[in-house]
């Protein structure tokens, strides 16, 4: 048991420890505890038969057998040789913390592997089996599962089978790794005291010295606890011999409160009865403003009437004013628009007489135009007269017939073309729909590769930013470089699903696969070195074929144990792929059975298969490398699936591939017709327009001579044209006559004037007598305004009054509303006090209800006084005698628990005394037999060295001093760990422990490279010392680590020699010829025939 767990321990109390020293007081000295007997091949109970690894720190897989002595563990530093105190500690259920190196199981998983385990055999007692602990250790969960005799056990299973063994990992006294080794120089006395009992001497002295401790600890609370209580009990009686003298002034200050309790409530009745006459007089004061103000508001109603009708009045002549100054307004627009008019008549009068002045140039000019008609005439009629152009038009008719001939044929030929590509564009568009639907499918079915796609973009993503990084660039590669397994890969039965991911590991199904090494590189370098992305990629250049992976036995036998396929067998891939999977994951060697019942004894036996799937259990079996090599078979349950959940058909997928590529190859036939289509269309076009140019070039001439004929007939009629030009010049009147109509003209427009004229004086008129009837609405509206301000004045003066009157009511009701509700509180203060008050004052108060003779001020300065009164200082308050009598009662109770207590200290002072008997004779009698053991070794090597206990009042601060002295001009110093060098601590350090040896109740002890520092002369004195304790007949197991052997050192027939041998490869049987010639190691070889050989491969 662990020292943490016995502190755990419950500690029996006073009376149980009394029951239990009832019984006969053990034996006290070296021998009191005998070990228990061994079995035939010498082993005791507890110690340690067998150690298995597997994936174990530095190790693949080991075993081998220590002998029930001395072993002693030999090899050069990186071996593993403290991978076995590891394997120790960890396979018997501690926690890595006391071994002083990682603290996470996970960190003692070999890497590149996600499990390991560690199994430890320990002899059982006699008439019992062995003990077989396995601890099986998960990397990416940090976490172990606990198998104890082949069965699944939890941790607590495991302790208590440790436990039955006094086994104590965790005590430096009997188990001391490597990096403990300065731990133990620095462990406090108290420390080292707790550690040496649990490893040493009688076995009640932890127990017993837990209920010195315990009893201390009480007694110390007890003696407190009474000290604190007789101090309070003194103070109390102090207290009420004070009070005694105080209880006379209480009597007085009641009779004092008794009078300012009634005062109270008359000072609140007469407040009451004089609110109630201030409500009387305000309620009257409201009721005369209100009159007051009804007054006022008769006074006002006439002035109101007169300023009203004023104002009617001048509405009306408001509006009659802007009626006039309407009218006004409208004649002087229409005045405007006279004027206007009048100025149009002038400006044609001016242009008429104009005219009349231009008239001679204008007939001159006339004349001149006449003349230059007649100039034209005649040279038209000159052009005219040679007749139209003669041009014969038969030769470009019949070229431009033929041409049109030609240009319908090709025409029909490019409509026909048009047709066609037509036709073939509808079969493209039907191969391209067809194509898409395959391509569909084929998606549907590849929805597999989505899925997983997706699980590597949760899982790793750089993984995944890979793939669709390949996915990409595929094309700069010589050869196909595979995406990862997961994606790769895929189930030809998907029952077989959950066994293959349990076969592949995670960094197995995120591999990428490369088939040269020069693809590999250029993978390597794109991805990993200048992206920094976290990959896994392997190259299979040069590796065996795919047909070297053969299974270890043919299918027929294969089904004779059960078995339904190999792992390979369930599964698709590229060869390179599947190549990968042999190498890494062997699945050509895993047999699946998918209903389960294949038999674990006749695979054991048949020893071909060491991996195999039998319904959702893996089994692996392992064969012993030494005697009958007898088999060992392992099982679990497959992990869940979870990454190969998805699987598609793989048939249907070739398929829907087929499809793909059979729409593919007729889209690009079609494609290809198209091409050849258009092309021939472009030349058949190009003759077309070809041909149009030519027609176009023959219309253009036949146009040409047309447009000759034409411009003949065009001259034809300007020649008509000026003709009828001048003979309307010629009809035009002469200038006289022109001069008739301008005067016929001017008549109109003087006769037009002279209207507007008349019709202006006629608005100048109206708008004189609306500007009139204006101006005396406004004086009207100047005299009523006058009248409407004086009675406004008239009226603002009454209203101020009528302010003033609401404002004296409003201040009435406020006041009334005061009075009202202070009469109301008064009121219900008084009733309260009265309620309040104790029915003795309640019967003095009746004559006072009604009192009037006396106000409340005068009831209130009386009040003041007797308060003042009970103000004067006085250390007796109102509970005085209840405090008084209190306590009386907590006196006499403190007196009884005072007795008890100290009844109670007697008792603990018995018990103290008589535990004591038992565990410090126990305790002296272990550390001289341990002094004794540790002097003379030190006296050995010409040192001294001491164990002393040392005291203390309190029973946890006792401990062990252990001192040391090296040099004669030196005295005993005490052991620390920064006092002494690291040899001297090694050395004092392993001699104390083996001084404990014979003393201890552990099957076995441990020692890892504790004679690190030591000079050759005390690492052989301690070697030799230590083969003398270990190796004798009543010793237990030991364990002695070390990378060092010095030549000449002793050895015994009892001890036994365990070699670690580092390499890749070891030969089957390792004999002594093999190492160095040494005489010790020759003599140890004629005594031990059998040397057993670690291998480890780093």
């Amino acid at each position: 048991m662990s020292t943490q767990r016995a502190r755990r321990r419950r500690t029996p109390s006073v009376g149980e420890h009394e029951r239990q020293c009832e019984a006969p007081a053990m034996q006290v000295g070296p021998h009191a505890s005998a070990r228990p007997a061994r079995n035939a091949g010498g082993y005791l109970p507890g110690a340690i038969v067998r150690i298995a690894c597997e994936n174990f720190v530095t190790y693949d897989a080991v075993e081998f057998f220590p002998g029930p002595y001395l072993n002693m563990i030999i090899g050069p530093n990186g071996t593993g040789k403290s991978t076995v105190v590891c394997a120790i500690a960890l396979g018997l259920g501690w926690k890595p913390s006391v071994l002083g190196r990682a603290k996470d199981v996970a960190s003692y998983v070999k890497l590149g592997h996600a499990q390991g385990w560690v199994e430890v055999e320990l002899q059982g007692f006699p008439e019992e089996q062995n003990v077989i602990l396995r601890r099986i250790m998960f990397r990416d969960s940090n976490t172990s599962d606990w198998m104890l005799n082949g069965v699944a056990a939890t941790i607590r299973d495991v302790h208590a089978a440790v436990s039955r063994f006094h086994i104590e990992v965790g005590n430096l006294c009997s188990f001391l790794p490597q990096d403990r080794v300065a731990d133990f120089a620095a462990m406090t006395p108290s420390k080292l005291l707790q550690d040496t009992q649990h490893a040493a001497g009688d076995p009640h002295l932890s127990e017993w010295h837990a209920q010195l401790i315990q009893y201390g600890h009480q007694r110390a609370a007890l003696v407190t606890r009474l000290e604190q209580e007789q101090k309070e009990h003194d103070h109390l009686e102090a207290r009420n011999a004070v009070l005694e003298r105080d209880i006379r002034r209480y009597e007085e200050r009641v009779e004092l409160e008794k009078r300012v309790a009634s005062l109270q409530v008359r000072v609140a009745f007469a407040n009451y009865r004089e609110a109630k006459d201030r409500y009387t007089a305000a309620r009257e004061k409201r009721e005369e403003a209100k009159h007051a103000l009804q007054t006022i508001l008769l006074a006002m109603q006439p002035l109101e009437t007169a300023l009203e009708q004023a104002q009617q009045r001048s509405s009306k002549i408001t509006i009659l004013q802007t009626e006039h100054r309407r009218e006004a307004d409208e004649a002087m627009v229409h005045l405007k628009r006279l004027s206007t008019s009048r100025e149009s008549i002038e400006q044609e009068l001016a242009s008429l007489h104009e005219q009349e002045r231009k008239l001679e140039s204008l007939e001159q000019e006339r004349r001149r135009a006449m003349d230059e008609m007649r100039t034209q005439i005649a040279a038209l009629e000159a052009s005219v007269a040679t007749g139209p152009p003669s041009v014969d038009l038969t030769a470009l008719d019949q070229q431009w017939r033929a041409v049109k001939t030609e240009h319908r044929v090709a025409t029909e030929d490019v409509r026909d073309l048009d047709a066609q590509t037509r036709e073939w564009n509808a079969k493209v568009q039907r191969a391209r729909t067809q194509h898409k639907e395959a391509r569909l499918t084929l998606d549907r079915l590849q929805t597999v590769r989505y899925q997983r796609l997706q699980i590597l973009a949760r899982g790793d993503r750089d993984t995944y930013e890979a793939t669709m990084w390949l996915e990409q660039n595929q094309g700069i590669f010589e050869r196909t470089v595979y995406e990862p397994v997961l994606v790769a890969l895929s189930l030809k039965r998907p029952e077989a699903a959950r066994a293959i991911e349990t076969c592949l590991s995670w960094a197995v199904q995120r591999t990428f696969v490369c088939q040269t090494r020069a693809d590999y590189d250029l993978f390597t370098r794109e991805l990993i070195d200048k992206r920094k992305w976290r990959l896994n990629v392997v190259e299979m250049e040069g590796g065996p074929a795919l047909s070297t992976y053969t299974p270890p036995m043919p299918v027929s036998t294969l089904t004779s144990h059960g078995f339904d396929a190999y792992a390979l067998d369930c599964i698709d891939a590229p060869p390179d792929v599947l190549r990968y999977l042999c190498s890494t994951a062997h699945l050509h060697a895993i047999p699946i059975a998918f209903q389960g019942g294949v038999d674990p004894a006749a695979m054991e036996k048949d020893r071909s298969v060491r991996r195999y799937i039998s319904g959702d259990t893996i089994f692996s079996t392992t064969y012993s490398s030494y005697g009958q090599r007898l088999p060992q078979t392992l099982s679990r349950v497959l992990k869940p699936l979870r990454n190969f959940a998805h699987t598609s058909d793989p048939e249907a997928r070739e398929h829907a591939l087929h499809a793909v590529q059979s729409s593919e190859a007729e889209l690009e036939r079609a494609e290809a017709a198209l091409r050849d289509l258009e092309a021939d269309r472009l030349s058949k076009t190009t003759h077309l327009e070809q041909l149009t140019e030519q027609r176009a070039t023959l219309s253009a001439q036949h146009q040409a001579a047309a447009d000759e004929h034409k411009a003949w007939e065009r001259l034809q009629w300007q020649l008509r044209t000026k003709k009828e030009r001048l003979q309307e010049e010629e009809k035009r009147p002469s200038v006289v006559l022109q001069r008739q109509q301008l005067d016929q003209e001017r008549r109109k427009l003087v006769v037009e004037r002279s209207k507007v004229a008349e019709r202006a004086v006629r608005l100048l008129q109206t708008m004189a007598r609306a500007y009139n009837a204006s101006d005396e609405d406004g004086l009207a509206l100047l005299c009523l305004i006058s009248e409407i301000q004086t009675r406004e004045a008239a009226l603002r003066d009454h209203k101020v009054q009528v302010d003033e009157g609401e404002q004296a009511v409003r201040d009435a009701i406020a006041a009334f509303t005061d009075t009202k509700e202070h009469a109301l509180t008064c009121k219900r203060r008084a009733e309260r006090c009265l309620a309040d008050a104790s029915e003795d004052i309640q019967d003095q108060l009746r004559e006072y209800v009604n009192e009037t003779d006396r106000s409340s001020a005068e009831l209130m300065a009386e009040l003041e006084r007797t308060q003042a009164q009970l103000e004067i200082p006085s250390s007796v308050g109102p509970s005085v005698m209840e405090a008084y009598r209190t306590r009386k009662e907590k006196i006499a109770q403190l007196q009884r628990t005072i007795a008890d207590a100290r009844a109670e200290q007697v008792r603990l002072d018995r018990a103290i005394a008589e535990v004591e008997g038992h565990w410090l004779p126990a305790l002296d009698a272990l550390l001289c037999s341990v002094n004794n053991r540790f002097a003379a070794a030190f006296a050995r090597m010409g040192c001294a060295g001491e164990v002393r206990l040392a005291r203390e009042e309190d029973y946890e601060k006792w401990g062990i001093d252990i001192l040391v002295k090296f040099r004669d001009t030196e005295r005993l110093q005490l052991l620390t760990g920064q006092r002494q060098s690291g040899g001297e601590r090694s050395l004092s350090t392993i001699l104390y422990l083996l001084s404990l040896t014979e003393l201890s109740r552990s099957p076995f002890s441990l020692v890892d490279e504790i004679n690190q520092g030591m000079d050759p002369r005390a690492e052989r004195a301690v070697h030799n010392h230590m083969v003398d304790i270990t190796c004798r007949p009543e010793a237990g197991q030991y364990f002695l680590i070390t990378p060092k052997l010095l030549p000449g050192l002793s050895y015994h027939p009892l001890m036994k020699v365990l070699i670690i041998n580092n390499g890749e490869w070891l030969p089957e049987k390792l004999r002594c010829m093999y190492f160095a010639p040494s005489p010790s190691v020759s003599d140890v070889a004629q005594r031990k025939r059998q040397r057993l050989a670690l291998a480890a491969h780093a």
